[in-house]
């Protein structure tokens, strides 16, 4: 009797040993080996595009192809799951609605917009010209001939037209009076902002936080392929100062990108190959350098607690 059940035990610790290797396995998995991806891509008036993620040999993939039409196919171990999905619906609705906020429609016709159904009541019915008659004695005043009225639609555009821009007028007001008091709260503040650098323990949290991100950004961004992007507008003075904002990144990324600023006309064109990865691993590990600093972990807290999040 001892015997079976020091068997049974047996068999259930083996049991126990094979879920936990397995379990292992898997996040060693999920941990080491990276997802790779590549993208190609071009605008000229009109975007093109394709990109394709898989992860451990192929077993899991997912395609996305995007021209007139985006649509998106998965795939594991080489069968493909559901049907390709096209999200032409959802993309030709958005830019509909952005069609409709933006176009300054023309005022039809007036025979146009007098046109309509038998049993309209706004219609307005064009008599016709009767033919010329000799004069005669008893002259009669002609008949005046009633306004013809604009139909309801351009006015109803116009009213449209008008609630679009004063909600338009409405959300920039806002946006600016949130600055202001954005920069009111940092004025009456600045003591306390000036203190906060001023440590010496932010400081080195700050310059840990930033070596962080810069190890994550290069670790996520592309480590093969090339692009090139094309820009300019027609005064050279703006042009100048994109590619002064586009100087501050372009450091990261100037192997794989090239820019091509054009300082006398309106011109934007891009096109490119990229190849990367993303291992988990490596992405856990840069959070928990910093997860491991005591004085990050205390602003980090006190941040939520202010949010309301925790």
């Amino acid at each position: 009797m001892l015997h079976i059940i020091l068997f049974i035990l047996k068999i259930l610790g083996l049991l126990v040993l094979i879920v936990l290797g397995l379990v292992l396995a898997v996040a060693l998995l999920i941990l080491l080996v990276p997802v790779r991806y590549q993208a190609e891509g071009s605008y000229d008036g009109k975007v093109k595009g394709k990109a394709r993620i898989t992860w451990l040999l192929h077993i899991l993939s997912v395609t996305a192809q995007y021209e007139e039409d985006l649509i998106v196919r998965v795939r594991i171990f080489g069968f493909r799951i559901g049907k390709p999905k096209k999200m032409d619906s959802e993309l030709k609705e958005a830019e509909d609605i952005v069609v409709q906020a933006m176009e300054i429609m023309e005022p039809e016709p007036i025979r146009e917009v007098l046109k309509g159904k038998e049993d309209d009541p706004d219609r307005v019915r064009e008599e016709p010209i009767p033919p010329p008659q000799e004069e005669s004695r008893n002259l009669t005043p002609p008949k005046k001939e009633p306004k013809k009225k604009k139909g309801f639609q351009i006015k109803g555009m116009f009213e449209k037209l008008k609630k679009k821009v004063l909600m338009a007028f409405t959300k920039l007001k806002f946006f600016f009076l949130r600055i202001c008091d954005t920069l009111k709260t940092i004025k009456d503040k600045k003591d306390e902002i000036y203190a906060w650098i001023s440590d010496k323990e932010n400081q080195k949290t700050g310059k840990l936080l930033f070596r962080q991100v810069k190890r994550l950004v290069r670790h996520i961004l592309p480590h093969r392929g090339k692009g090139n992007i094309t820009f300019g507008f027609d005064d050279p003075y703006l042009t100048g100062q994109v590619l002064t904002y586009a100087s501050v990144i372009y450091p990261l990324c100037h192997k794989h990108l090239n820019l091509y600023p054009v300082f006398d006309q309106t011109v934007f064109t891009m096109e490119g190959t990229f190849r990367g990865r993303i291992r988990m691993g490596s992405v856990l590990l840069i959070g928990s350098r910093m997860l491991l600093n005591r004085n990050f972990r205390r602003l980090l807290k006190g941040w939520l607690h202010k949010g309301g999040i925790a």
